[in-house]
């Protein structure tokens, strides 16, 4: 596990393999969910008036550059931003699957988010927000990658953070820093940051609602069937006692007029 400083430092954490039993072909469990999916920003927020300097308003953004095993297997986009809420200067994402093994993984470069700065006291940012997944028939792991990450008054993670790590304001946000989700299906989600806008009307509340950068989703993948070859059948195996009878006229009678009877 390396350390994690959310100045100046990089954040790194690798969830340990988890016992995945697989029962199935190399893919997802879920006959209609992808092996492998990923996407660089998604949110679903109400902002209440003053927020983003606005009087108040709804954002659905749905998944930014998406990409799944079924294809498409990746996606990018440049210079867009999450409706003021985030800002990049790239996002982008990818999913494959080869000869079993998933891997899933999604990034965003030169981040900003607006949407925290009345609480932070500053713009929080990061230079790169990344996330991975890979999965195998032994189990899958995941790891998230929060490099400069300054989130200003909200506050900083402990040296050595696990996976689901949070921090925030009480009742009005809460960040959560290498997210990490097991379904029911075995497949595991892992959102490198989550943030979640508490609502409520406490001073200085900014609204309800989600906004999830950078996650990557594996399922999880059945171990590769080895087929043995099968040995050719032996014929019959001629015991004492059988007779072989040899037609007469054949050369092995020597003159052509007799019929030889053979025991063996």
């Amino acid at each position: 596990m390396r350390s994690a400083l959310l100045r100046g430092r990089t954040f790194v954490v690798a969830a340990p393999a988890l016992a995945l039993l697989a029962t199935s072909a190399p893919s997802a469990v879920a006959a209609d969910s992808p092996a492998g999916s990923a996407y660089g920003a998604s949110a679903s927020v109400s902002l209440l008036a003053g927020v983003l300097g606005n009087k108040g308003i709804s954002v659905e953004t749905g998944k930014l550059a998406p990409s799944s095993t079924d294809g498409p297997t990746s996606a990018s986009v440049v210079d867009v931003p999450l409706k003021g809420l985030v800002t990049a200067k790239a996002v982008t994402s990818s999913a494959k699957q080869i000869d079993g093994p998933v891997q899933a993984k999604a990034a965003i470069v030169d981040a900003t988010l607006p949407v925290l700065a009345p609480l932070a006291g500053s713009t929080p940012k990061a230079s790169v927000i990344s996330s991975e997944c890979k999965s195998t028939a032994d189990g899958i792991t995941a790891s998230s990658d929060l490099a400069n990450l300054d989130l200003g008054r909200i506050g900083k993670l402990p040296v050595g953070s696990g996976p689901n790590q949070k921090i925030g304001v009480p009742g009005i946000v809460q960040v959560i820093v290498n997210e990490q989700i097991k379904h029911a299906d075995g497949s595991l989600t892992v959102n490198a940051l989550h943030v979640k806008l508490l609502g409520g009307t406490t001073l200085g509340a900014l609204g309800s609602g989600d906004i999830v950068l950078a996650s990557s989703t594996c399922g999880k993948v059945a171990p590769a069937v080895v087929t043995t070859p099968t040995a050719p059948a032996k014929p019959p195996a001629q015991g004492p006692g059988q007779v072989t009878v040899v037609p007469a006229g054949a050369p092995e009678t020597g003159d052509g007029t007799l019929a030889a009877v053979t025991e063996q």
